[in-house]
């Protein structure tokens, strides 16, 4: 007791021998200590990115530098008990915030499944926003057809499968058996029938769980047959129009963004009356030279009201967000900070890869995660999440069919959404995985315990936690109030 006294407060100066004597921090303390060095790492990163005699690909932090600064030493250290004890205390959370949730809901779902109405329940919910939906991902089997039909590209199939080795995109050997067999350059519709609807399957997932890999070889065709924006534009239009239709008011595109990209986005929300907005996505496969040249075209066009934020994307396997995301994070907080833009951060992390990615986001500055589904596996940075109460937007088909998660009652969205963090509901890309924002909701319904004042709670996360301006979030939530008013009388049970 003595010595433990001594090696406290003035004494701690002078009595060095005390270094050696063990100290013994309660978990409040440790966790205070680990956020601490969270601000610590994001600092230091801030330091390089703002000292003009560091050169450009000397800035980023090595990843052995990054975890010994993040790391706790001595008797701050997180054992494997104070792990045990945190997960037992967010489990304990997890539960009172479902049993206040199911207290708060004015509408039983398990009423709406016994009488066979999720599909009519969930066509009438009001939805607030979509934050994750990619312009590309928007293709659907009707508009692709269309749009082979209309641009009948030149197919050129050894093209294909070389340009895909340098995207890291698969295909099946059946598939590129396939592809081998056209042998010569043909447009499309010299094609058989039953060839160009072969080819049409190239822009949709095939069914059933796949490889990002292979999804990534959707993105790679449609890159390759729609190189230009105003290409699938009527696609986009038409996903905003069904959007409304299913009572959306604002949604959040990312993706490529230029001057021709702003104007549509300005047009297509004065013809629908939705909120549209643009996140300028980068690649994190890309080179970091690309990367910054890109950052400056972005800052050039971020006076735009359209445009409201930046995404990082991509295969995270071997991309993690430290070492393709710090230069550009760090760039575009430091930015906001000097009040040289009001752009926002938003990153995909967690959905595959590294389990640090989602707390490397965070302390990064990223001010929402796409997915996040890795969060889980990292129990004090899930604490962390829930403290800055960080949005995370959940896409339960895609991260079913691309295998984030084995089956949908493991997703551990409602784990979030209950520890506090705000969860929104998106698609993704919809087009792709043959799917809308009703449908996830019916699927969330179906197969998680879900209760409706979470889906009520996650719609108005949606626009709480978008990138829009202030007045913008108070008219929509006006809104979106208004309408969950008019419709609960409807469905009370």
């Amino acid at each position: 007791m003595i010595q433990k006294y001594l090696c406290t407060g003035l004494f701690l100066s002078i009595l060095t021998s005390c270094s050696n004597i063990p100290q013994k921090h309660s978990l409040k303390e440790k966790l205070a200590a680990q956020w601490s060095n969270y601000t610590a790492a994001r600092t230091l990163l801030l330091q390089r990115i703002d000292d003009p005699t560091i050169p450009l690909e000397k800035k980023p932090i090595t990843r052995a530098d990054w975890e010994k600064r993040i790391q706790l030493q001595g008797g701050y250290a997180i054992l494997p008990a104070d792990l045990a004890e945190l997960k037992a205390e967010q489990e304990k959370r997890i539960d009172d915030s479902r049993q206040l949730a199911l207290r708060d809901s004015v509408i039983q779902l398990d009423t709406i499944k016994r009488k066979h109405q999720i599909k009519k329940f969930c066509s009438a919910l009001p939805k607030g926003g979509m934050l994750h939906v990619h312009p590309s991902g928007t293709l659907n089997a009707k508009s692709i057809h269309h749009l082979l039909q209309t641009q009948n590209p030149l197919i050129h199939p050894k093209d294909f499968l070389e340009n895909m080795k340098v995207a890291k995109a698969t295909l099946s050997p059946e598939e590129i058996s396939w592809i081998t067999s056209l042998s010569t350059e043909k447009r499309f519709t010299q094609l058989s029938l039953k060839d160009q609807k072969k080819f049409e399957s190239f822009l949709l997932l095939p069914k059933g769980h796949q490889e990002f890999s292979r999804f990534n070889a959707v993105f790679h065709f449609i890159g390759l047959l729609t190189p230009e924006l105003s290409i699938y534009t009527e696609a986009i239009e038409e996903f905003v129009k069904q959007a409304r239709r299913e009572r959306v008011l604002y949604v959040e595109f990312t993706g490529h963004v230029d001057a021709e990209t702003l104007a549509l986005v300005e047009r297509i929300e004065k013809e629908t009356h939705v909120y549209v907005r643009m996140n300028r996505s980068f690649n994190r496969a890309e080179p970091i030279e690309e990367i910054e040249r890109k950052w400056q075209k972005t800052l050039a066009l971020s006076p735009s009201p359209y445009l409201v934020g930046i995404d990082l994307l991509d295969n995270e396997d071997s991309n993690s967000a430290l070492e393709k995301g710090q230069l550009l994070y760090g760039e575009a907080l430091s930015a906001k900070l000097h009040r040289k833009t009001n752009l926002h951060r938003t990153m995909h992390a967690g959905e595959l890869g590294d389990a640090r990615n989602p707390r490397d986001a965070m302390i990064l500055g990223a001010e929402r995660l796409g997915h996040g589904v890795l969060l889980e596996n990292d129990v004090v940075a899930l604490e962390y999440a829930s403290k800055i109460k960080m949005p995370i937007e959940t896409n339960l088909s895609s991260n079913l069919r691309l295998t984030s998660v084995q089956k949908l009652s493991a997703h551990p969205y409602l784990k979030y959404l209950r520890l506090g963090l705000p969860v929104s509901l998106s698609t993704d890309d919809e087009g792709i995985f043959e799917v809308d924002i009703n449908h996830e909701c019916e699927i969330a319904i179906q197969d998680t315990d879900v209760t409706y004042s979470e889906l009520k709670k996650m719609a108005m996360n949606s626009i709480e936690t978008s990138f829009a301006s202030a007045e913008d979030k108070s008219a929509l939530l006006k809104t979106l109030s208004d309408s969950f008013a008019k419709f609960e009388p409807k469905w009370k049970n």
